[in-house]
């Protein structure tokens, strides 16, 4: 049976025709490939981001400081974006089915020997270390990167139908990873989630995954195929080298604007989702509702993700992301408000609807933007630049918004240094043209 279903999208050995081409033309292979990216981002960017929900047992249990902890959190992010470049070369040069599902054995195994940790450096190694490979190999560059292999009318909207699954996961598995710390223990949590990416998710990325639309003897967007077009062909997308990808974008100002966006997207991301869960809990949400909070976050991620990067395929990207940024600084502005009026669940909700929404928006339509400009036989190592400079922000964020909070007992400060970066964003953000690469 398995061999038969795997019939349906392996091409014949001796060229480009599918084995079965009628029926291979039922569905376009495509959209399998958004599905299995939708569903790893959903578990491997929960991953990175429930470690905001891990910490505060491990501080209960251990006494590990606020700013220690968020420098493993910086470790990860080093990895995971220093390598970007590294596996986005690797990408482009073999192919994501050869590198891709990597990432789910990394990013399982950090999570499954959580169970053994009773040592600060453990939670470097797994955290930091492990999980920082799996991510570069299967993380956010790498799945937005692989998009433009498929699509080229949708593109705004499948990278966003991918990047949503960074909310679905927040929705889905922040509350259920707090009932089993409730329930059971954190050991319990880290090794139940650890299993199910090794034992599910990894294995349907190793028979799924694959390069290219040609290989299951369609075209990008689900057109049939033509000879004649070289664009349909593998051998037209020339493999290059590092070296060569960044001599394709030396000098371009658009690659400098989008390596600063790049940054600061990563910088206020990156704080929050590490903080956030800690911040609620210090203004007496409780661990549950700040669980709750941050699905909600993660929930309307997956909206803002679909529909700005739809809305962006109509009204120019731009555009559509200066307001996703105007929508998340708003976000941002109202958690300024929660100290000072008290305990209110409103609006650490509005907090969740807003800046998720806005967060959503403004991670698809950069990846779309990026693709626009770039050609795609270098996109793997573009995105893996833009990651870098991400992970810088990630590196830099939560450690000193964990300092700021021990010296001052509070995230104002942090917090408003990251309202203003948003704003510098947007007036950057404007000095970007667009002209599409393909």
């Amino acid at each position: 049976m398995m061999r038969a279903i795997r019939a349906l999208f392996v091409r014949d050995v001796h060229g480009m025709t599918p084995v079965n081409p009628r029926k291979s033309s039922v569905i376009y292979y495509g959209w399998v490939i958004i599905w299995l990216s939708f569903m790893t981002m959903a578990f491997h960017s929960t991953a990175r981001f429930s470690f905001s929900i891990f910490q505060i047992p491990l501080i209960g249990e251990f006494n590990w400081s606020r700013a220690a902890l968020g420098g493993a959190y910086s470790l990860n992010m080093f990895l995971h974006g220093f390598m970007a470049p590294v596996t986005g070369s690797l990408m482009d040069r073999y192919g994501p089915r050869r590198v891709m599902p990597w990432g789910s054995v990394f990013v399982g195994a950090a999570l499954a020997f959580g169970w053994f940790i009773t040592s600060l450096w453990h939670v470097y190694l797994l955290t930091g270390l492990i999980m920082g490979i799996g991510s570069a190999l299967s993380g956010y560059p790498m799945h937005a990167a692989i998009v433009p292999r498929w699509f080229r009318r949708k593109r705004g909207m499948a990278v966003g139908i991918v990047l949503s699954g960074i909310g679905i996961g927040g929705l889905m598995l922040s509350p259920t990873i707090e009932r089993l710390i409730a329930h059971f223990s954190w050991r319990h949590a880290y090794l139940a989630y650890g299993l199910f990416v090794l034992l599910v998710l990894a294995p349907l990325n190793f028979f799924l995954v694959r390069n290219r639309p040609e290989e299951v003897g369609q075209a990008v967007d689900g057109l049939p195929p033509r000879e004649e077009d070289p664009a349909s062909s593998p051998s037209a997308e020339a493999r290059v080298g590092l070296r060569e990808a960044l001599s394709a974008v030396r000098g371009d100002s658009r690659f400098t604007a989008l390596v600063l966006m790049s940054f600061i997207t990563g910088l206020h991301m990156n704080t929050m989702m590490s903080h956030m869960a800690l911040y609620l809990v210090d203004q007496n949400y409780g661990l549950s509702l700040a669980a709750i909070i941050l699905g909600i976050t993660g929930f309307l991620r997956m909206f803002g993700s679909i529909s700005m990067g739809w809305l962006s395929d109509r009204m120019g990207r731009i555009r559509a992301l200066n307001i996703s940024y105007g929508i998340a600084a708003a976000g941002l502005l109202l958690t300024l408000l929660i100290p000072q009026l008290g305990y209110l669940p409103i609006l650490g909700f509005l907090f969740g609807i807003i800046y998720g929404f806005g967060m959503g928006g403004m991670a698809s339509i950069s990846a779309a933007l990026s693709s626009d400009i770039f050609d795609r036989r270098v996109i793997g190592m573009v995105m893996g630049v833009f990651e870098i400079c991400f992970a810088i922000g990630g590196i830099v964020g939560p450690p000193l918004a964990g300092l700021a909070f021990d010296l001052t007992g509070s995230y104002s400060i942090p917090i408003t240094v990251l309202i203003a970066a948003m704003v510098l964003h947007i007036f950057i953000a404007a000095r970007v043209t667009v002209a599409r690469a393909d």
